[in-house]
């Protein structure tokens, strides 16, 4: 067992478990216990809401009889019983009873043969003081269960949320206050054990161990100083005594390291002996551990607070007037400004955001973030929500690019995977936790309460991100922007590519044309990545709401159902990935998850329900965990001629444009689709989509492959001078 299991990595895995069980052992008590009461609860409840209505009701009816009107002659009752059980959805029928029971009016619901299926609450109509009949207010008892149902359903919900953002919060709270101050704390102390005394970077406040560590190496180093000072100072006066001392000075030199260990790092591995000498003067500095987890809490809470409104945003939309935007525009046109405020602002965000900083990045787009959500909730205005969806847009797309490019400062190529892996892990917790959690909320206090309770968890991100992040610009040459298309690195790999470009005298094409011609590419550009983004955000994002709100189901039931996205990405993707890795099966899985979208779509054509739209989600969300991460690998391996000339970076970077810009198209597509179609036809249409694009994806990297085959023949057949392209033109195979 190493040092760092031994003093912090076991105790803190104890802790963080002991923690959790801890948490797990008290929500799940309070759960059971809310679970049990939710009948009890609901019953009264209901009987209380009879009891006020029949009495708001029989108060009226009695004003009737007091001025003359027998209670057989009343007119209009069963429309009056209609409009009120129109507005109370959870009464099953209003009937009036004369004094002998016989029923003279009724709005009803119920069958006469059945009443045991019915909560019935009798009211006396009073005339002159004598009973001259009967208000009966009923309430199914099914509805009563399926109310106490979705009561249940809310608690497990509410039970798996706040557990995973219990994980997460615990998580942040132990790697800041005690496991990166243990690591820093080891590094420091292996290093003096092993004679490095070199300076490290200065610990954050309030690490008192390792500030008085660091102190003891500033002193040491000092003493070293000195000495050497008093060497140089004695070969002049005496050289005889400084030959002397002179084997003691190379002995210390050869076992301990002296010096500035952010200096000799920055010097490179040329210059770091003259600036620390030693055993020990190489490596990278153990004192700056990697704070990845930070951030992981930072790409949580700003996706929540984005995601709380998924489950009801176009619906929203929709019940706002909008004045001239009027049909397929006017519920999905928020929808869409959000996106295309993300797909506009992205290719720019990475390079603001190496510039500014990550923490002043971060902390600028949590601002706007705020401001934006801020105005949703407090206006409700169609014009100020679509403006104010578009804001929140650019705010959501600079802390993206400030997150990632963290993960890409702090992690080195042996620890990168693991860096990414926290990043999207957060946002695929705050995939399942936001929905279900906003649609509840959406039930209970409203739609704009919930935009407020948004900009309010985007203002705590920007308090927290200016607490743990550190000040000052970003590390140099981040992949991180290059990965995001942003234009500082794609000007400067395109123009390394301009200056390579010359071969044998003939100037090679531009990019953007040589990618025109990849026929691989367009293929996963065009029939992958943008249907992949297009089915997300039209299907999950804008149809979703509309469809199950449409058939009557709550905000917090769409939240449910929504949410099943998330759980499939979160459980499935690193399975799939796995098995892309081990058999080589990129391209077959993006067929396939496209594939498996399409059949997953389909069967709402005979008719909407709620159980065949949950089995879309279902498909969609397995699909694209087939599908995502095989898509990146795919785009480095058809594009290995073009990227040795202009770099990975600008071409993933064209990728991803393209996958939001079919993002921002898919609310207006669909939306336009339903007004025309239907909200369930447009959701068939959609799996047609998805299933003819998988197949000519298939076809086309088949026959590639198909011709790649023949030219590898031929060339092992004799005919090595065909032309130079079977294995350097841009139809390498995948």
């Amino acid at each position: 067992m190493t040092h760092e299991d031994r003093l912090y990595t076991r105790p803190v895995r104890r802790l963080f478990v002991f923690a959790l069980a801890l948490l797990l052992a008290v929500q799940l008590a309070l759960s059971l216990y809310a679970w049990s009461l939710s009948e009890r609860a609901l019953l009264p409840e209901f009987g209380r809401k009879a009891q006020t209505t029949g009495m708001a009701l029989s108060a009226q009816l009695a004003r009737a009889l007091e001025h003359g009107i027998p209670l057989q002659r009343l007119e209009g009752v069963p429309e009056f019983f209609g409009d009120v059980l129109k507005q109370n959805r959870d009464l099953a029928y209003l009937r009036i009873t004369d004094s002998t029971g016989a029923p003279l009016y009724g709005s009803t619901q119920a069958e006469s043969s059945t009443p045991e299926q019915f909560l019935d609450t009798a009211l006396p109509l009073l005339h002159q003081g004598r009973t001259v009949g009967h208000l009966h207010v009923g309430v199914d008892r099914s509805y009563i269960a399926g109310r106490v149902r979705e009561l249940r359903y809310d608690i497990g919900i509410v039970l798996i949320t706040s557990l995973l953002i219990a994980f997460e919060i615990l998580w942040f709270a132990v790697t800041l206050t005690f496991a990166a101050p243990m690591r820093q704390i080891l590094a420091l102390m292996t290093s003096m054990a092993a004679g490095d005394f070199r300076q490290r970077a200065a610990p954050a406040p309030g690490a008192t161990i390792a500030a008085r560590l660091h102190a003891l190496t500033a002193r040491i180093n000092h003493s070293f100083g000195e000495l050497l000072r008093s060497a140089a100072a004695l070969r002049e006066a005496s050289p005889q005594k400084a030959a002397v001392a002179e084997p003691l000075l190379q002995r210390l030199r050869q076992r301990y390291t002296f010096g500035d260990a952010q200096l000799h790092d920055a010097a490179g591995p040329d210059g770091g002996a003259a600036l620390a000498a030693g055993p020990h003067a190489g490596g990278i500095d153990p004192g700056r551990q990697p704070r990845i987890v930070l951030v992981r809490v930072l790409s949580f809470l700003f996706m929540f607070a984005e995601m709380l409104s998924r489950p009801f945003l176009p619906v929203y939309a929709a019940s706002l007037p909008s004045g001239a935007v009027a049909g397929a525009l006017h519920a999905s046109l928020p929808v869409t400004a959000f996106l295309l405020g993300v797909a506009l602002t992205m290719p720019f965000a990475g390079h603001w955001s190496d510039r500014l900083g990550r923490r002043t990045s971060y902390i600028a787009g949590a601002l706007v973030v705020t401001a934006g959500l801020a105005v949703t909730g407090l206006l409700p205005d169609y014009y100020a929500l679509v403006a104010a969806r578009a804001v929140t847009g650019v705010g959501y797309a600079i802390m993206f690019m400030a997150c990632q490019g963290y993960v890409f400062d702090h992690t080195d190529s042996s620890n990168r995977g693991k860096g990414m892996a926290l990043f999207v892990g957060a946002i695929m917790v705050a995939e399942i936790c936001a929905p279900a959690v906003g649609g509840i909320l959406a039930d209970r206090i409203g739609y704009r309460m919930v935009f407020l309770l948004g900009a309010a968890v985007a203002l705590l991100a920007a308090f927290i991100a200016a607490a743990v992040l550190s000040k000052g610009p970003a590390a140099a040459a981040l992949p991180a922007p290059a990965l995001a298309g942003t234009p500082r690195r794609a000007d400067a790999t395109q123009r390394s590519g301009a200056d390579n470009a010359t071969q044998g005298g003939t100037r090679r094409a531009p990019l953007l044309a040589r990618l025109a011609h990849n026929r691989r590419f367009l293929a996963l550009s065009l029939l992958s990545g943008v249907p992949a983004k297009f089915l997300y955000s039209g299907f999950l994002i804008f149809l979703v709401p509309v469809l199950l709100s449409g058939l009557g189901l709550s905000k917090s039931e769409i939240g449910r159902y929504t949410m099943l996205y998330g759980l499939s990405s979160l459980a499935l993707a690193p399975l799939f990935a796995h098995l892309a890795d081990r058999y080589n099966a990129y391209a077959p899985l993006v067929a396939a998850g496209g594939l498996l979208t399409g059949l997953g779509l389909l069967p709402v054509a005979s008719g909407a329900s709620a159980e065949l739209v949950m089995l879309g989600i279902g498909a969609l969300g397995v699909g694209q965990s087939m599908s995502i991460s095989a898509q990146l690998v795919l785009v480095a391996r058809v594009t290995r001629t073009e990227a040795r000339d202009a770099g990975t970076g600008p071409i993933v970077g064209l990728f991803r444009l393209l996958e939001r810009l079919g993002a921002a198209a898919g609310p207006v597509v669909t939306g336009a689709l339903a007004a025309r179609r239907g909200a369930a036809q447009a959701m068939a249409f959609l799996g047609v989509a998805a299933l003819v694009s998988s197949l000519l994806f298939a076809l086309v990297f088949a026959a590639a492959g198909l011709k790649d085959a023949r030219k590898r023949s031929s060339a092992t057949g004799g005919d090595a001078g065909h032309d130079g392209r079977s294995t350097n033109g841009p139809e390498t195979a995948a």
